[in-house]
């Protein structure tokens, strides 16, 4: 695996490059568009993102990060955040495309994001961006079910909770308080939604080894968390989250589809289908399809199903596509407005 990697140093460049230029190319739509709000909800996404990457390293010990990248936040990669930012806020923007009430779309963002992790972490760990305990024949082919849990319980607790806060008005005080420390809020929000599955999937062997799991404090090591029997309960555990999710989701589209007013987001797609391809191209490029043709099944299925998910409403629909348009009819009024300027400066 070492020699594969070694001839292609440039990973770790181009998934930074690619990676802030989404974040900048996001921020900087919806400051043009005068979406200043949107602003401070991508911007505090990134925040989450690193605070949650901090904690995960620093408190559970399940994973590292490599030292090859160029800028980092107490050994957390600065991209990583701003990765965090721009696959919630893209997929947040897919959801906003179909027409079901707010309290639904989180759903549909979770699983838009899981799409994504279940193909990109399994070549990720294989290409050296960040190293898990396991061996990587374990669990999801060398990545943690809690972690594919984690980013549903992610994903979902961030856009909950920011299109909560759009429900308020943001002119009050609680509510910009609020918007002040959501990505504290997001993270406490997923730990007890962490707290919760590991639970779920402990519980049954802290029922049949009650003796050794109180005499850990109630706070299973690494030995129980990967235990055969405890790996299997989160594997039941996770499946069931994504049905669940998926139910949901189903139903939300099934129902609001007639009163469906689709729009298609582009930036939004090729943001998220250009993740989808970086990691599908590296996969090939790297030589790792040779030791896993597997991950490049799954890695196409899920970008075509991705695929799928945003553009068949959109040729049903038979609507134009959304990338800069308000930018570019913003600027048309300003030019509308300068001309009428020069034209009383000069009469």
């Amino acid at each position: 695996m070492s020699s594969l990697l070694s001839l292609h140093p440039n990973y770790y460049l181009v998934f930074e490059i690619l990676g802030i230029a989404s974040f900048l190319m996001i921020i900087i739509r919806e400051s043009a568009s005068r979406h200043y709000r949107r602003v401070f909800e991508i911007i505090s996404c990134a925040v989450f993102g690193i605070i949650l990457e901090i904690g995960d390293t620093y408190f559970t010990h399940t994973y590292s990060y490599s030292s090859n990248f160029l800028i980092e936040v107490m050994h957390v990669p600065l991209v990583i955040g701003a990765g965090w930012a721009t696959i919630i806020y893209c997929a947040m923007l897919l959801s906003d495309e179909y027409n079901v009430p707010w309290q639904l779309k989180p759903f549909l963002d979770a699983l838009t994001a899981l799409m994504l992790d279940l193909s990109m972490d399994a070549i990720a760990i294989r290409l050296g961006f960040w190293h898990w305990v396991i061996p990587l024949n374990q669990e999801w082919y060398g990545v943690p079910f809690e972690n594919l849990a984690g980013w549903i319980f992610v994903v979902f607790s961030f856009s909950f909770l920011m299109r909560f806060l759009r429900t308020l008005n943001m002119n009050r005080l609680s509510t910009k308080m609020l918007a002040m420390f959501s990505p504290v809020i997001a993270y406490a929000a997923l730990t007890v939604e962490f707290a919760m599955f590991d639970m779920l999937a402990v519980l049954p062997y802290g029922i049949n080894h009650w003796a050794a799991f109180l005499s850990s404090g109630y706070h299973p090591g690494l030995s129980v968390l990967y235990d055969p029997q405890v790996q299997m309960w989160k594997l039941i555990v996770f499946i069931v989250l994504v049905v669940l999710m998926a139910q949901v989701s189903i139903w939300a589209v099934v129902k609001y589809w007639k009163n469906d007013k689709w729009h298609f987001d582009s930036l939004s797609f090729t943001v998220l289908a250009g993740m989808h391809l970086f990691f599908i191209i590296a996969l090939f490029t790297s030589g790792i399809y040779r030791e896993l043709p597997i991950l490049g099944v799954i890695g196409i299925g899920l970008f075509l199903l991705y695929c799928l998910l945003h553009l068949v409403p959109h040729f049903v629909k038979r609507t134009p596509s959304y990338f800069f348009r308000e930018i570019k009819e913003s600027l048309a009024v300003r030019s509308e407005q300068a001309e009428k300027i020069v034209e009383t400066i000069f009469k």
